[in-house]
């Protein structure tokens, strides 16, 4: 079977494998016009989307809700989970998205709407970046999403019906010093060992624009020669899809806290399957944001550690008579 044909256009690395795996265990396929399908076994059927498989299992108004991420944020807050406090200002609103960030620096700037980390300012704490940040924002975005800023490790649970089935540490574009080669070939060095390793959703890093600014921000440059161990980062930002790495600690992370993650999520109805981004700090989680159509591939493919079958996980709860 072609997947990538299946609705006329090509599927995201996620949702191939869904395809694929739900194709091995029997499930029925349906073409429907407006690029849309129908998966079916027994009693169980789902309409897709876009290709977004994993929309198919959650209710309308989960993904409506997840998808409004100052609502999502107010309604975690409202049931007493932590959350970053929010605001959304139209792109023109500059000067008084300024006024509601300045008692509370330092925040994140990013779209509304936004997916996959793109124009995405983490940590941005003066007057000088928080403007050039809005204003890269506006250029393709028509409203802002104004976020204080939480520091800690940052991870992706993915939760699959009323659990937490995987866990990745996620790491910004990085390059790690060996004391001879410069910032940039470093990253020439790392693009080559992922070009080695064929995984297929760890991204190239660039040497861009943003690479350039977080270096400058921290007084460094693409010529610079980070000692033995030392890691220089590329962007704020975590996001695979940026150049991020995927490293799953499923087993490492406190049981409490993925109890405590579940149970927020929980709180949200008709949510079946997400990625939760939360930022862990000692014994404590806040909950940044929840994505109702995650990148689940990352814990088949993690730059570092075991693979785990959430792609699985979610066809059992789907259609649990395929479960193997």
């Amino acid at each position: 079977m072609k997947t990538i044909d299946i609705v006329g256009r090509k599927l995201s690395s996620s949702n191939r494998m869904l395809v694929r795996e739900a194709w091995n265990r029997g499930i029925n396929f349906e073409i429907l016009p407006k690029k849309r399908f129908r998966m079916s076994h027994g009693s169980k059927r789902y309409l897709v989307r876009r290709g977004k498989v994993s929309h198919a299992y959650n209710s309308p108004l989960a993904i409506k809700t997840t998808r409004l991420k100052e609502v999502t944020s107010r309604l975690l807050r409202s049931s007493r989970y932590p959350a970053p406090e929010n605001v959304v200002f139209s792109k023109e609103e500059r000067y008084r998205a300024w006024n509601w960030a300045k008692p509370i620096l330092p925040v994140v700037i990013k779209p509304y709407n936004g997916t996959m980390g793109r124009s995405v300012f983490v940590n941005i704490d003066n007057k000088k970046e928080f403007t050039a940040c809005f204003d890269k924002v506006g250029e393709k975005y028509d409203h802002v999403l104004i976020e204080e800023f939480v520091d800690g490790e940052e991870y992706r649970f993915t939760f699959v019906k009323n659990e937490i089935v995987a866990v990745a540490k996620r790491i910004p574009a990085n390059v790690v010093g060996d004391g001879k080669h410069t910032v940039e070939q470093l990253i020439e060095h790392k693009n080559e060992e992922r070009k080695a390793r064929k995984n297929p959703i760890h991204k190239q890093l660039v040497l861009d624009e943003e690479s350039k600014r977080i270096l400058k921000k921290h007084h460094l440059s693409p010529a610079y020669i980070p000692a033995i161990g030392e890691v220089v980062y590329l962007r704020d930002n975590s996001n695979v899809s940026t150049g991020g790495d995927a490293i799953d600690v499923t087993n490492q992370v406190d049981d409490d806290i993925k109890k405590g993650v579940a149970k927020a999520i929980r709180s949200i109805p008709g949510l079946r399957v997400c990625g939760v981004d939360v930022i862990i700090k000692g014994e404590s989680f806040y909950i940044l944001e929840v994505n109702s159509h995650p990148m689940l591939s990352m814990h088949h493919y993690p730059w570092e550690g075991e693979r785990r079958d959430v792609i699985g996980k979610v066809l059992d709860g789907m259609f649990p008579q395929t479960a193997k």
